[in-house]
């Protein structure tokens, strides 16, 4: 398994449309995606999506212009940092 944590300063306003905006989503989530959330603290929101495969996320990335957390980002005016880690556990 793995995770994309894509990371930016957002205002409160932003977060908040960046939640409706996953929300609105859920069902069209790209394959692979097991669960995704958002967290945010002190101005920084991090949205955090797991994925059930590293390699179908590896090839999404490969086979995609822009990430979907990014996207969804960007149209609340902010531009993440993006970074892939291992993930061991997911309940």
């Amino acid at each position: 398994m793995a995770a994309v944590i894509l990371e930016a300063e957002l205002s409160r306003d932003q977060a908040d449309r960046l939640a409706g905006l996953m929300h609105e989503g859920r069902a069209t989530r790209p394959d692979g995606v097991v669960s995704a959330a958002l967290v945010y603290e002190d101005g920084v929101g991090t949205l955090i999506a797991c994925w059930a495969d590293r390699g179908v996320l590896d090839h999404y990335l490969a086979t995609t212009d822009v990430p979907r957390g990014v996207e969804l980002m960007r149209k609340v005016g902010a531009e993440p940092s993006l970074r892939v880690v291992e993930l061991l556990e997911l309940g």
